[in-house]
């Protein structure tokens, strides 16, 4: 990132931006077991996308969850580019809902080869503040809150 880019926030200004920025070093993604037979918790890989890297295009740590059957899904950070600007906002937190059992992680990245989980928020608690289930895709939102688009309702049918 440039010394410009790290003033102002998380994100970039613009796509224009984003596109002339120096390239990400790790990626995260999820990689689940729904469907194979395997009774694992889903779980999320830290890749070294790094091309001056030993380890460049290895999985170079995995985060299981700690219950099967989750189904993780879209995840997002707790800032993007729509907090650009803002210096109190950081990206340092995975949002990963699980669609299956209504949960939804939050992971620290702030030991970023090697992230952690940070909290679960159960099914039980998204369901009684919201009368909500199976959560989709995570959006964060300019002023620091976090959307997320929910398929079903509180008794698990759809839509949302």
């Amino acid at each position: 990132m440039s010394k410009n880019h790290l003033c102002c926030g998380p994100g970039y200004a613009s796509p224009q931006d984003a596109m002339q920025a120096e390239p990400e070093k790790l990626l995260y993604t999820i990689a689940l077991y729904t469907g194979t037979g395997i009774e694992e918790p889903d779980y999320l890989a830290t890749v070294d996308v790094d091309p001056q890297s030993p380890t460049y295009s290895q999985v170079i740590h995995r985060l299981p969850m700690p219950y099967i059957g989750d189904e993780l899904h879209h995840f997002g950070w707790n800032a993007c580019s729509s907090c650009y600007g803002d210096e109190s906002k950081s990206r340092r937190f995975l949002i990963i809902p699980a669609i299956r059992s209504s949960r939804v992680y939050i992971i620290d990245t702030q030991a970023e080869r090697a992230p952690k989980i940070h909290k679960v928020i159960e099914s039980e608690e998204i369901i009684a503040k919201t009368n909500l289930s199976a959560p989709h895709t995570v959006h964060c939102l300019v002023d620091g809150q976090i959307m997320i688009s929910m398929l079903g309702d509180g008794d698990g049918n759809g839509p949302g």
